[in-house]
């Protein structure tokens, strides 16, 4: 009986685990805590045009919450041909958001990992950029 008790709770344990996982998550959860915005529209892959000045960044700082992201990383496979890049300095840290195909995000740091996290939910932002 204590054997199937205890089965039962490892099981309840590792579902609610792979839940957690598998549900994503807001990475700018709101937008008290945005310092400073940089939005730059990526050509061709290699040539990033400073746009922040064209764009309504309160509209873009309006829209940031409403972009979910998978908590499990995949790997970075390079910067598609045609994206806009969205930097943001949020609670200390710097994310970056690549809206494009694929869509992803990642915290800037000093290694620069290659993980980055997938995005869905990033469309109406991308149609307010591509207006501009």
């Amino acid at each position: 009986m204590k054997r199937r008790i205890v089965f039962a709770l490892i099981s309840v344990l590792i579902c609610v685990g792979a839940a957690v996982w598998l549900v994503p998550y807001t990475p700018m959860p709101d937008t008290a805590e945005i310092v400073d915005v940089l939005v730059l529209h990526v050509h061709a892959g290699d040539t990033a045009e400073d746009i922040t000045g064209q764009v309504d960044t309160n509209a873009v700082c309006e829209l940031l919450p409403q972009i979910r992201a998978r908590r499990l990383p995949s790997y970075h496979r390079g910067i598609s041909e045609d994206c806009y890049q969205i930097q943001v300095v949020y609670g200390g840290k710097t994310v970056c958001f690549s809206l494009g195909e694929p869509s992803y995000a990642y915290e800037v740091t000093e290694s620069m990992s290659p993980w980055v996290h997938k995005l869905s939910g990033s469309e109406k932002l991308l149609a307010l950029l591509d207006k501009q």
